[in-house]
């Protein structure tokens, strides 16, 4: 049997009163496709805080490739193989892409010389954006920007990839664009955990799918029982989950829809795939 990538004993997370995570145990292995959906608030970012090493937990373990590396910080996690993004690119804008990758691959993965160079090029290639490698990044749309985010995680030769919302904001073919990337990726052996509020987007690409709400999880396992379960259906205060969606199609605008609870401002079912909100 495999010994798992990453493993999350008992984790709990505080802020005063306020509940981020709550008893969490969880357990990736080695080239797994996991998704995560949720509630805004629900402490998805926050989980991947505490796996990154942004937050500390209050109790609890984290271990990563057989290590315990709880009390380590982010830069020594990234090292060991632990890639991130953030939900809002915020690239070195006077810098180039291929320098903004470089940076990555040096600060990050601790890699010099010859193997940052190679490791930049290699992301840039693997994530389409080599024709923008001479472009300052501040020129970028916001689907080279994602793109330009996920390959600064790629270039430090993650182990794990933890992806935070990279498919917000886009249209429905960038969309199918930037799941192939991240099919591409994980194809190679590196285990990716994705969060995401565009469903479509995690459909048709993770074998699991986790609920996180109210800093626990409800539901955990194949994607099509995670939707249709009662409970994950509760979550999201009676969203339309559709047929299409549950089976993974990007190609239906039946599935159209993204996973979190209307707000004041909108109608009940509107899609809000464009949000780029954080959450505690």
């Amino acid at each position: 049997m495999t010994s798992p990538l990453l493993e999350l004993e008992h984790v709990t997370k505080r802020f005063g009163r306020v509940v981020i995570a709550e008893d969490l145990s969880l357990a990736v292995g080695p080239g797994d496709m996991v998704g995560i959906v949720g509630p805004n608030g629900a402490g998805k970012t926050s989980l991947f805080g505490l796996i990154s090493g942004d937050l500390a937990p209050g109790a609890g373990e984290v271990r990563f490739a057989g290590r315990t590396v709880t009390r380590l910080d982010p830069a020594a996690r990234c090292r060991l193989g632990i890639g991130r993004t953030y939900q809002v690119p915020r690239p070195f804008g006077d810098m180039t892409v291929f320098e903004n990758v470089l940076v990555a691959a040096q600060q990050g993965g601790g890699l010099r010389r010859k193997a940052s160079h190679g490791a930049a090029v290699a992301a840039l290639e693997r994530t389409g954006m080599s024709e923008h490698a001479n472009v300052p990044a501040e020129r970028l749309g916001l689907l080279q920007r994602k793109r330009l985010e996920l390959a600064r995680a790629v270039a430090t030769q993650p182990k794990l990839l933890l992806l935070d919302e990279v498919a917000g904001g886009l249209t429905d073919p960038e969309v199918v664009e930037l799941a192939e990337i991240v099919l591409g990726v994980n194809a190679e052996g590196i285990a990716v955990i994705w969060i995401e509020h565009v469903v479509r987007a995690l459909t048709s690409t993770v074998s699991r799918l986790i609920c996180l709400a109210g800093g626990i999880f409800v539901g955990d396992g194949d994607p099509a029982a995670v939707l249709a379960d009662p409970g994950v259906r509760e979550v999201f205060l009676g969203t339309d989950i559709t047929a299409a969606l549950a089976g993974g199609s990007l190609d239906t605008s039946s599935a159209d829809i993204a996973m979190q609870p209307p707000s004041a401002d909108s109608a009940p079912g509107q899609s809000a795939a464009g949000s780029e909100r954080g959450e505690p």
